[in-house]
């Protein structure tokens, strides 16, 4: 009897022990909480706010991290869609806002869409893929638009 009793016992730690292990290892899937690949945060709106009128990445993606530094404006954001449509579509929301393409780089892994404003070059948006499987991150800089000298107008010369 000693015996079954002890043979009880071993199985019912090893349920334990299975158990634990099982929970411990559904903390490091892939579900919300113990994730890598969270739903990105939205930037504050008092970040957003500072993008240049007209500038909108709601048919793009998730705005994380607006940035005002030098006369620059940097925004960051993570995408699901695919690099060829996610390049276009910043194509068109930085013209939205006033700026002019000024080309595209796209290697596949990475693509490079290039602005200007006026006769300056005005920015560049850089799209990368990103840790988490089927999303691509953004980091798009701007010249301020306040800060871009107005067209001036040449004299020709007789």
């Amino acid at each position: 009897m000693v015996e079954r009793g002890s043979h009880r016992q071993r199985s019912i730690a090893l349920v334990g022990a299975a158990t634990a292990l099982l929970i411990v290892l559904a903390g490091c899937s892939a579900g919300p909480e113990g994730s890598a690949c969270q739903a990105p945060r939205p930037a504050p709106p008092a970040e957003t706010a500072l993008m240049p009128d007209g500038l909108s990445f709601d048919k793009i993606g998730t705005v994380t991290r607006v940035m005002s530094t030098q006369g620059h404006i940097t925004v960051r954001a993570v995408t699901a869609k695919n690099l060829d449509e996610v390049t276009v579509l910043i194509q068109d929301a930085v013209t939205a806002a006033g700026y002019r393409p000024a080309g595209m780089d796209n290697e596949g892994f990475e693509a490079e869409v290039f602005f200007t404003s006026g006769l300056y070059a005005a920015g560049q948006a850089v799209v990368r893929r990103a840790e988490c499987e089927g999303q691509w991150d953004i980091e798009l800089v701007l010249i301020d638009p306040e800060t871009v000298p107005p067209p001036t107008t040449r004299r020709s010369v007789p």
